[in-house]
């Protein structure tokens, strides 16, 4: 079977299958209109290039063999060009590193931190966030709750519904975070899950977005 190529991959995977809550186009739009966001760092990102369509410079990082040729394919750099929503030309960085011991850029020297789908990137990577840098997060690997519970971050928002409409109010995200019990999730709670799939936690949530925001205080 012929491999796919970088382009068809992406596109394959993050934004032709809708209701799955893979596409974030919208999330990402809806950050790059109300935030000043200039560099984002990715880790774990696969062949999601989906934040450079939004922001004009990503860190992509990953330790996949062969990412960094597959960032460099040139129908991909092309498409990116073509539907870019910024001016400028897309800036973007790409490291095949595991994460966790990655520091190949400055720390605090990015607005936005993405984890989706990787781990803890929000313990391994808050390095690289100053003060009021932003945290997007999904809770798949459970990182969503792990930010909620360190005091380091403050979540801001929620994109809920089809349409992955932002939802700020703070009494409507805090419970997003409460168990089915009605009790708020600790780091006790979150460690205990942390071995377990997703599906045997012990602690679930009574409900649950796609994709979380944090802001670093």
């Amino acid at each position: 079977m012929r491999q796919k190529t970088p382009l068809v991959a992406f596109i394959s995977n993050y934004t032709n299958n809708p209701g799955c809550g893979r596409d974030l186009r919208p999330v990402f739009q809806q950050l790059s209109r109300r935030f000043q966001i200039q560099r984002a760092l990715y880790p774990g990102s696969w062949l999601d290039v989906t934040p450079s369509l939004f922001f004009p410079e990503v860190c992509y990082v990953d330790s996949l063999s062969g990412i960094v040729d597959s960032f460099a394919d040139p129908d991909l750099r092309r498409h990116l060009n073509d539907n870019k929503h910024y001016p400028d030309a897309p800036t973007i960085h790409c490291y095949q590193h595991d994460y966790r011991t990655f520091n190949a850029e400055p720390e605090a020297s990015f607005d936005l931190l993405i984890s989706l789908n990787a781990g803890f990137i929000s313990q391994a990577c808050e390095r690289f966030l100053p003060p009021e840098g932003l945290l997007l997060v999904n809770d798949e690997h459970y990182d969503a709750r792990r930010a909620f519970v360190d005091p380091d971050y403050i979540i801001i928002a929620a994109f809920t519904g089809e349409n992955l409409r932002m939802e700020t109010s703070q009494a409507e995200l805090t419970s997003f975070f409460h168990t089915t019990k009605g009790t708020p999730l600790t780091l006790e709670m979150v460690d205990s899950d942390a071995p377990r799939s997703p599906s045997r936690a012990r602690f679930k949530p009574a409900k649950t977005a796609p994709v979380y925001l944090f802001r670093k205080q």
